[in-house]
């Protein structure tokens, strides 16, 4: 039945083997994933081909609006080439079953593929509504995930083997400077290590003036992902003993995301890009495709997320295709999105 049923455990393991191997696979999309968002409710489909192996699989989550309506999202998914819309389509009809009695109103979607105008207009002319250049104007938080993304492809110098061979000298100069003034780095996926990087990430959003996530949250994704599991690793700058840096990744199918940071105040002895640095050798020492630093709002030197990770990445920015939506429910789509 290609709805997941949870507590069939030979269908569980099936699936999470296919999402963890498949080279769509998203953290975002294990089902792992809805214990760390354990607020929202978890509902799983999939499509198998005439084997009875699974071909397409979709992780949704889902919460509820101010009407009344549920919002269904699947985070980077589905899992599968979006650009095979037969395929789409059939998973559509699964997930619409798993959604049934939910009284969702849309499913979104944001996979991690390359924008184009045949895509999108052939996404629109199956009759899904889309998210993207259309909402641009609106700033980085226009879509749930942004959609430009700094991501250095490992593949084009297959011969690394030190974050170092990747860059020409001058940037590698700058890299080696926290070295030079004392500053070491280390991780760990244990509740210290947790610990470390909640002090630096409350740290910088104070400073900053943003909100941040509670600890609980960090607890959930490392009970989950951390320890032996070997996904999630927190890595932690330090000079004479003091903390200076943390950041938070991931390894997942064909890629390491670097999913949060924190530092704390004081000289910073460029600790961040020493994070950097070492969560990049774990990305070349786990022979990954790819690196992937995250969001910026625009390819500026106005925007100070795109200044620090160019430093490291100096292709352009991916740009994603943006927000899938499948509408269940026109009239609450018309009310709760702004297009």
């Amino acid at each position: 039945m290609p709805v997941l049923d949870l507590n069939d455990t030979a269908a569980v393991k099936k699936y999470e083997s296919f999402v963890q191997s498949s080279p769509y696979g998203q953290v975002n999309q294990d089902l792992g994933w809805a214990q760390v968002k354990n607020n929202w409710e978890p509902r799983y489909a999939y499509v198998t081909d005439e084997t009875g192996q699974i071909i397409a699989a979709i992780s949704m989550l889902l919460t509820q609006t101010k009407l009344g309506k549920k919002f269904a999202y699947a985070a980077k998914g589905p899992v599968m080439d979006i650009a095979n819309l037969d395929l789409l389509d059939q998973l559509m009809v699964e997930a619409k079953k798993a959604l049934d009695g939910d009284d969702a109103y849309v499913l979104r979607m944001d996979p991690e593929v390359a924008y184009s105008e045949e895509l999108d207009d052939a996404l629109q002319a199956r009759g899904f509504q889309t998210r993207n250049r259309n909402v641009a104007d609106e700033g980085m938080h226009a879509t749930i995930q942004p959609r430009l993304n700094m991501v250095l492809d490992l593949t084009t110098n297959p011969d690394a083997k030190e974050t170092f061979d990747l860059y020409p000298s001058k940037t590698k100069s700058k890299l080696k400077r926290p070295m030079r003034d004392g500053v070491t780095v280390r991780y760990g996926s244990d509740a210290a290590s947790l610990d470390a990087f909640y002090e630096t990430y409350v740290n910088m959003a104070n400073r900053h003036g943003i909100t941040y996530r509670p600890k609980d949250y960090f607890e959930r994704m490392l009970t989950t992902f951390g320890g032996e599991n070997g996904i999630m690793r927190v890595y932690m700058a330090e000079r004479e003993g003091e903390l200076l840096s943390t950041g938070i990744g991931f390894k997942y199918g064909r890629k390491i995301w670097y999913m949060y940071a924190g530092s704390n105040d004081g000289p910073t002895y460029y600790a961040p890009y020493a994070v950097q640095t070492a969560m990049i050798q774990w990305a070349l020492d786990a022979g990954v495709d790819l690196y992937d630093m995250g969001g910026i709002a625009s390819q500026s030197t106005d925007d100070g997320l795109y200044v620090f990770k160019h430093t490291f990445i100096k292709a352009d920015p991916r740009e994603y295709i943006g927000e899938i939506d499948l509408v269940l429910d026109e009239n609450a789509y018309t009310t709760l999105v702004h297009k």
